[in-house]
């Protein structure tokens, strides 16, 4: 497993743990597509990992993320290739929250600072959550006419309920940590700047069990806790291009995008 994945992809090991931060050092840390491709990787060799038990993923110092990167070319500047490659570009960010979610360890999203769009469904693929004081999860995708995908609605549902999920997407309500842990999205709230130590903390009370029971028991709950999820988001990545290339959708997130 390496240490470095790109330019902003890092793994820090910590005993049986590890840390994985995605920090692009621009853009307020927006999430590119070289971002998920190389989350993805580093998902694909943490599954294999027989010696980590323990993941934590983290963004930027000050700010989780803003999102998908609504000024990168190499997901909006599309119009000359064909529907197959396009929704392979579509459908990445759905393969990767799925690929955390299927991870063997036990998994904590750490939150510091703001959480948005794409980055929340990343971390709600995660295990646990964590926000710091100064943070709050923000899903902005109908005002910028996207529809709310990677597979964000269903794990939403499955721990809010559908009032509280239409509330949060539809209304695009932002959520402070209080409000978040009071719904049962978070587990945890830190102080400013230490979700990272609490997310350690929170992992620290599972290393007394074997690891291999953890897996199975992590790999028993999801299978229980998921059934119904892909029947839910197959059409993800064809909304996701519907709704980006129309009319609206570019009027929307011009309007987003000047504000």
């Amino acid at each position: 497993m390496k240490d470095n994945y790109g330019s902003s992809v890092t793994i820090t090991r910590d005993g049986a743990a590890a840390i994985v931060r995605f920090d692009r050092g621009r853009n307020r840390n927006a999430i590119d597509q070289d971002t998920i491709l190389a989350l993805t990787e580093a998902a694909r060799d943490l599954s294999g990992a027989l010696d980590i038990h323990l993941v934590i993923l983290t963004g930027a110092k000050d700010i989780f993320s803003a999102g998908i990167d609504l000024k990168d070319p190499a997901k909006w500047q599309e119009t000359d290739t064909s529907l197959l490659a396009r929704r392979e570009v579509a459908q990445r960010g759905a393969k990767l929250c799925r690929m955390w979610q299927d991870l063997p360890q036990l998994t904590v999203a750490a939150v510091n600072g703001p959480a948005v769009g794409g980055s929340v469904a990343l971390a709600l693929a995660c295990d646990w959550r964590i926000m710091d004081r100064s943070s709050f999860l923000y899903l902005p995708e109908t005002k910028v006419g996207l529809n709310m995908g990677w597979g964000a609605i269903p794990r939403i549902v499955s721990l809010v309920g559908a009032p509280q999920a239409k509330k949060l997407i539809l209304l695009a309500e932002k959520l402070s940590p209080e409000a978040a842990l009071s719904l049962g999205l978070i587990e945890e709230i830190a102080e400013t700047g230490q979700a990272t130590d609490v997310a350690r903390a929170l992992l620290s009370r599972a290393e007394v069990s074997p690891p291999a029971l953890l897996r199975m028991s992590k790999e028993a709950i999801n299978a229980c806790a998921t059934p119904l999820h892909h029947m839910g988001i197959y059409m993800d990545a064809d909304q996701a291009i519907v709704c980006r290339d129309s009319v609206e959708g570019q009027q929307a997130r011009e309007r987003f995008l000047t504000r």
